[in-house]
C-alpha cells in the first residue's frame, strides 16, 4: 500500500530551525509512524472531517500526526513539540469547538 505523507505548513517552516538531535528524533517518529511500528495514541477525532489525530513519543518530543477517516494512507505530520512547547500551546490556546 501506498501511503501519501504530508507535513504541516505550520511545521515545515519549523523542521530547519530543529538542531541535529531534534531532527534525528523526527526523522525516527516519522519513519515509526510510516512504517508501522510506532506506539501511537488517539487523541482526538475531528466531529466535521472525521480526521482522527494521534499521538507519539519520540524521546523528548511528541508528533502529532493525522489520518483521513476515509482514507487511512493519507497522512499529515501536524507538529513535533517538546513538553515546555506543549504546555506553552495549552497555556496560551483554551480549547474550543471543532
Amino acid at each position: 500500500m501506498s501511503i501519501r505523507v504530508v507535513v504541516s505548513d505550520a511545521l515545515n517552516r519549523r523542521v530547519p530551525m530543529f538542531d541535529t538531535k531534534r531532527y534525528a528524533e523526527f526523522e525516527r517518529a516519522v519513519a515509526d509512524v510510516v512504517k508501522g511500528r510506532a506506539k501511537y495514541r488517539l487523541v482526538h477525532t475531528s466531529a466535521r472531517s472525521k480526521r482522527r489525530y494521534y499521538s507519539v513519543r519520540q524521546g523528548l518530543y511528541t508528533l502529532y500526526y493525522s489520518v483521513a477517516a476515509d482514507d487511512p494512507a493519507n497522512t499529515v505530520f501536524e507538529e513535533f513539540l517538546s513538553d515546555d512547547e506543549e504546555d506553552l500551546i495549552m497555556d496560551v490556546f483554551a480549547e474550543g469547538h471543532d
